[in-house]
């Protein structure tokens, strides 16, 4: 921790003389501008594996280093960006849980003319999941180590229609891969075949219309498909390959400069290409806003519904999510932000004790500008799930120190 602490002490006396020759946060190189980001955190969580009451939970310190580099340039006059970043976690009593994650991105925003806009995003991640998290919910500590994959994807969305024109149109499409390397040694054999499950293809695209009915209010009307494809079925008469059909109507609208919010409601379809499993079809939502009264102090509420892929033996999941945030300046330098989220999920398919889980999620974090390039924060983070299966409940409470040095 004390090399840490010193690289962090360095980085921020260079970027101090830096800074006042460049422009904040950047660095110029040629035509392109380099924003160089290290952040670090020091962490304690008291269940690393997510271990339920009848399971012994470890305790265990954490170290987190996470640098990031960026370069921006224009093009025509529309600016792209690159990023990649590396995050490295070291565990000081479970070792086994140390993972090295790299994170790499693009983006573009094109602007042809007033009425015709591109944007593409692409985005990498050679990741992992926490031992006891997504598929190994239950037995985390029969792992030898987390769960590691990659998730690559690439989308674009073409929008026709000027900003102050009476109706404009987006139509998107994206593709998606997640490939899960092979799972390490664990008690059960099936369980270090069962990845191989679960890599798979999305292919999605849609349109949606705005029509402005106000000077800010439009109505939306969103299609969206999507085709799911997994490379290898543990039953090939009985695959878990979907295609998902989704249509919501509703409205965008801005009471203020500083009220932004979106109401959609529709409908959602999952239908299998195997008969032995269960389709879905039912109501889907995504409602939110931001609410900013004061310039320093800022509401967001968030609620969706959906389905998403299963990571059991179920055939999917059924989601509904409600979210609620409050970020507040209370002087110049210092900011504390709070979320609170509740997710519930049920598994929905063939097996007759199918999981009903109930997650809460509780943040607190203070964040204190020292300098314009170094800012440090304490948070708390209180995470906890209830379901009708025992092994899948758990408590689990973290609370770190962070600090982030810029240009």
């Amino acid at each position: 921790m004390i090399k840490r602490t010193s690289s962090v002490v360095a980085l921020s006396l260079v970027a101090s003389g830096v800074a006042q020759a460049q422009q904040a946060g950047r660095y110029e190189m040629g035509s392109a501008d380099l924003i160089p980001v290290l952040n670090t955190e020091f962490l304690h969580i008291d269940n690393v594996t997510y271990a339920d009451a009848s399971t012994p939970k470890i305790s265990s310190w954490l170290g987190i280093v996470s640098p990031e580099l960026k370069a921006v340039t224009e093009v025509a006059g529309n600016e792209i960006e690159l990023g990649y970043r590396l995050e490295r976690g070291e565990y000081f009593s479970s070792e086994q849980d140390n993972y090295t994650d790299h994170f790499l991105h693009a983006d573009g925003d094109f602007v042809i003319n007033d009425r015709n806009r591109f944007a593409a995003r692409a985005n990498f991640e050679d990741g992992h999941d926490d031992r006891g998290r997504v598929y190994s919910n239950g037995f985390g500590r029969q792992l030898s180590e987390p769960d590691t994959f990659k998730n690559g994807s690439v989308d674009g969305t073409y929008t026709y229609g000027a900003r102050t024109s009476s109706g404009r149109i987006d139509v998107s499409a994206g593709y998606e891969v997640v490939n899960y390397d092979d799972r390490p040694q664990v008690l059960d054999f099936r369980d270090s075949e069962f990845l191989r499950f679960r890599d798979r293809d999305y292919f999605r695209y849609g349109a949606a219309f705005y029509y402005k009915i106000a000077p800010s209010t439009d109505l939306v009307l969103d299609a969206s498909r999507q085709e799911i494809t997994y490379d290898e079925a543990a039953n090939p008469q009985n695959p878990l390959d979907s295609t998902e059909n989704k249509l919501l109507a509703g409205v965008t609208w801005e009471s203020n400069r500083y009220t932004r919010s979106y109401a959609k409601l529709g409908y959602k379809q999952k239908e299998f290409d195997s008969a032995q499993r269960e389709d879905f079809s039912g109501v889907a939502w995504e409602v939110g806003m931001t609410y900013q009264p004061l310039s320093y102090s800022k509401v967001k509420v968030a609620t969706t519904a959906d389905t998403r892929e299963t990571n059991g033996l179920a055939d999917y999941i059924r989601s509904r999510s409600y979210n609620l945030s409050w970020e507040h300046s209370w002087v110049d330098r210092l900011t504390s932000t709070a979320k609170v989220a509740y997710i519930a999920d049920d598994y929905i398919g063939q097996a007759a004790d199918l999981r009903e889980d109930d997650t809460t999620r509780l943040s607190l974090a203070l964040d204190y500008q020292f300098r314009r390039w170094m800012t440090v924060g304490v948070f708390y983070q209180i995470n906890e799930r209830n379901s009708n299966r025992d092994t899948i409940v758990f408590d689990r409470d973290v609370v770190g120190i962070t600090a982030k040095v810029t240009l």
